[in-house]
């Protein structure tokens, strides 16, 4: 099928096109610039998007649930119909530390999902959060299924999985985790440092063995010191880690965000959600593994105050960064695609010819007036 956009201002990576247009076809970007140098095929369908902003598609490498559904309960095609209407074409549904017999469940029942044919954002893989974490820094987990790192249980998670393992938090300084972190890279899993009271040292060693990804920066790790950076620091320091940012204001205030801003840049921050089933929802008190968990609109919180996880999803992360944090919106743009979709080895995340026809439509506001996802309009406000 094909399909053209018009009128729209087209953030494509030489710049801004206004007036720009694009043509899709086979679930791929064809042509992408002016109007009136593009040629619009005979029989193709005609979307105007009205003078508003044509983005790629957002990225969410770390979403624990949306709209009531539950990656740990076998539901990623529900969170996979009601992510496009946040502007997500594609996402890494995420894994809580857990029995092994749950895991075991969850993972096949993701494999399973992202077999399927169902249209709306693309299941890209998992994202494991855990068990192999630090029980210093448990965050809104249960650090009693914390462990150390089981190559044998791992490979059987990975056989659950039918291999879409993509992504495996771990807190490389409990042992023996580092010694398998170049096994994880052969594989075709990007690790990730989080739930971790690493030293600034073990981070760097970390990166020599294949670290390349952090975890809700600053969030459930060792923070920075001026006598032992610790894991912020390491993070901060490394060129080679790519940092996720929850940017709901709670999780990180404006002025943390501003200085993970200067020190990495936008090109190595990755706009995530870390969103919980209640995101989405109204706000109101729910239930969330066994517990109650209470969404206020921007972040859920368990009893005693504690973050459980955020309930902004990326439409909203990108809007934070722009008025809360300051970012160009090109920049911040790329923390919610061209950044998670390196990391992923995607080819998305930019508005050329040849790229995955995943593209998303917006208004001044940064409200999603519709989303495509490989080709194929999934959400139309």
């Amino acid at each position: 099928m094909l399909t053209c956009l018009v009128n729209g201002h087209v953030y494509a990576p030489g710049g801004v096109i206004e007036n720009g247009a694009l043509v899709v076809e086979d679930q791929v970007i064809r042509q992408v610039g002016p109007r009136d140098a593009v040629s619009i095929p005979p029989g193709a369908r005609v979307l105007d998007a009205r003078g508003t902003r044509v983005v790629p598609g957002f990225i969410d490498m770390h979403i624990h649930g949306v709209m009531g559904a539950d990656a740990m309960k076998g539901q990623a095609l529900v969170m996979a119909q009601a992510l496009p209407r946040f502007g997500v074409t594609g996402f890494l549904p995420t894994t809580v530390a857990a029995p092994s017999d749950e895991l075991h469940g969850a993972l096949r029942q993701i494999a399973q999902a992202k077999n399927s044919s169902l249209q709306g954002a693309a299941i890209l893989g998992i994202h494991m959060e855990g068990p192999y974490l630090s029980v210093r820094h448990p965050g809104a987990m249960e650090a009693k299924y914390f462990r150390p790192f089981d190559w044998v249980e791992f490979q059987g998670f990975v056989a659950a999985s039918e291999n879409n393992v993509r992504m495996m938090t771990l807190a490389p300084e409990v042992p023996p985790a580092l010694d398998y972190l170049p096994r994880l890279v052969a594989m075709g899993i990007v690790p990730s440092i989080g739930h971790s009271h690493a030293t600034f040292a073990q981070v760097q060693a970390a990166v020599k063995a294949g670290l390349r990804n952090a975890s809700h920066v600053y969030n459930a790790m060792r923070p920075f010191h001026h006598r032992e950076a610790g894991t912020v620091g390491a993070v901060l320091f490394s060129d080679d880690i790519t940092a996720e940012l929850i940017a709901d204001g709670v999780h990180v205030d404006a002025t943390a965000m501003k200085l993970l801003l200067r020190v990495k840049g936008a090109g190595r921050i990755a706009l995530v959600s870390d969103g919980l089933p209640v995101a989405g929802l109204p706000v109101g008190e729910y239930r969330w593994a066994g517990e109650s968990v209470f969404n206020d609109g921007k972040v859920a919180k368990l009893p005693g105050d504690r973050l459980a996880g955020s309930v902004t999803m990326l439409d909203g992360g990108l809007r934070h960064l722009v008025e809360l944090a300051g970012v160009p919106f090109p920049e911040a743009l790329a923390c919610a695609s061209s950044v998670p979709a390196r990391v992923l080895g995607l080819n998305t995340g930019s508005l050329e010819a040849g790229k995955d026809a995943d593209v998303v439509v917006l208004n001044e506001r940064f409200g999603v007036l519709l989303t495509m996802a490989k080709g194929q309009v999934v959400f139309e406000a």
